[in-house]
Formats: structure tokens, sequence, C-alpha cells
């Protein structure tokens, strides 16, 4: 492929299927097969809702890098993946992720996951010597010392997405997201793909996101970068957390950016996330 030919937006990648658990078609694009299985692989996993799209200023970024391999998958449930009537755990999801990396023999991989993707990353990171990069990431906090306040209020937003008005509930899910200098652009394309979302499918990602069984306190020595902003609502110590959690840790905590960090400060992103991949 010469560089005249080559892709210059996501959408023109090709679009390859992987079929798990039998009958599960999972959606993929790779960028850059041809640098084989040996080469440093950028693994972008978005987050609820979303779909591969959410990384386009990241193709753009690292598409001139003839040493890096980019894979974005669509999780099931989303996005061109099949959306059958499962259980939408975290393992499932990994599992996802784990199948398009073995069906193609990619080994060194940076995990780079959004939202819901952080913690289908760190399911993975779990059970693999992969790095990770985690962007405004969901967590769970189970520690032992958890208020019955905290574990109702967790709860409730699990059950948020469960009955007719799921679309209505994602909506204002979406306005919540944005920071005050967040371009409308950005909450356009979340409003466009996230209220999309079948019911089903939501109400049974949010409601085995917050299980306990998937939140053990367990360090994931990788090296691993955090980045997060304080309009998602970090408690005061979430570098402390994220330190417990991550001891080999890189941490960004921004102020006013909104939840898509990666697209609405893309070139700061995109810095960091080279700087570490490095």
């Amino acid at each position: 492929m010469n560089c005249g030919n080559k892709p210059q937006t996501l959408s023109e990648l090709k679009s390859e299927y992987i079929t798990i658990d039998d009958s599960i078609s999972v959606h993929y694009k790779i960028y850059n097969e041809e640098a084989g299985a040996d080469a440093k692989t950028i693994c972008f996993v978005h987050g609820f809702g979303c779909d591969m799209n959410t990384w386009e200023k990241q193709f753009e970024a690292f598409r001139d890098d003839e040493n890096l391999q980019l894979v974005f998958i669509d999780l099931p449930g989303y996005g061109r993946s099949d959306k059958p009537h499962v259980d939408y755990t975290l393992d499932f999801f990994a599992h996802a992720v784990d199948e398009v990396l073995n069906a193609n023999s990619i080994k060194n991989v940076v995990l780079v996951g959004h939202s819901l993707g952080t913690p289908v990353c760190r399911q993975t990171l779990m059970t693999t010597h992969h790095q990770g990069a985690l962007v405004d990431g969901v967590y769970c906090f189970y520690d032992g010392t958890e208020t019955p306040e905290y574990v109702e209020a967790v709860n409730q937003f699990g059950h948020a997405f469960d009955g007719p008005e799921c679309r209505d509930v994602i909506t204002g899910f979406v306005s919540s997201l944005a920071g005050k200098n967040t371009p409308k652009s950005i909450t356009d394309y979340a409003m466009s793909v996230m209220p999309e979302t079948p019911q089903y499918v939501a109400s049974s990602t949010m409601q085995h996101l917050v299980e306990k069984k998937w939140w053990t306190n367990r360090p994931i020595a990788q090296p691993t970068m955090v980045i997060c902003t304080q309009n998602s609502g970090l408690d005061p110590d979430n570098k402390q957390k994220m330190e417990r959690l991550y001891p080999n840790l890189d941490y960004t905590e921004l102020t006013t950016c909104g939840h898509f960090i990666h697209m609405e400060q893309s070139e700061m992103f995109n810095k960091k996330l080279k700087t570490f991949i490095k």
C-alpha cells in the first residue's frame, strides 16, 4: 500500500468481523496490518453507547507511524457488532477484545479504553501482560468501607436504564457529560449514537457494570496511564485510589474538560499517549 492509497479517515478502513461464542459477530478494523504480529499495537475500546468512530482523532494522529498497528473494536451490542440478547458483563466485553487480538496474533498491545472501555480494558489487563491507557473511566469502589448509601446510589445508577424511558434517560445522561467548553460537535456525536443503544443492551450493560464481583482491588503492575476530568465528579482522593490500583501510574487530572477527553483535548491526549507507548 503506497502513501497515496492509505486511508485518511477511520471510515475508509476495511471492516472485518470475527465470530465469538459460535454466533456473535464482532466488528473491528485494523490499520497497518503489514507491520506484523510483533509490532507495537494500540487497541482502542469505546465507551457505553458509542462506537469505534469516537477514536477518529487518534486514527489521524497515529496513522503515519509505520511502526504502529492500530485496532478499533465495536464492542458486542454496539456499533456494527451483533446485539444479541445475552448478559453484557465486563468479562463478556473483555472476551470479545481478547478474541479479536488472538485471531490476528497480536501480542504487544497498549489497550486504550474510554468510559465503559476502561473497566473492559482493566478486565483484560488482569489476565494479560498488555499496558493500559484509561480515559475518564467508570469505577465502582468496593473495599469493605463503602456505606449503604453508596451501595444504594450505585445500584440505582445500574438500574436507571431498565424501563421503557431508557432512550430519554440516555439522552439526559449524554447532556451531563459535556464540560463548559465542550464543542457542540462532540455532544452531537454522542447524541447521534448513544440514545440508539437498544434498551436491553443498555440495561444489561449497566446492571452488570456495577456488580461488586467485577471490582476487585487487585493492583495491576503493568505501566498504566490514567487521564480523567473533575467534570465527571471525581472524589478528592481519586489520584490515591488510582495509585493503589495501578502502582506504575502516569496520572493526569483535568478540571473543566468534558467526558470525551480524547475528542475535546485530542492534541494533549495524543501527545501523552505517544509518550506513554514509547
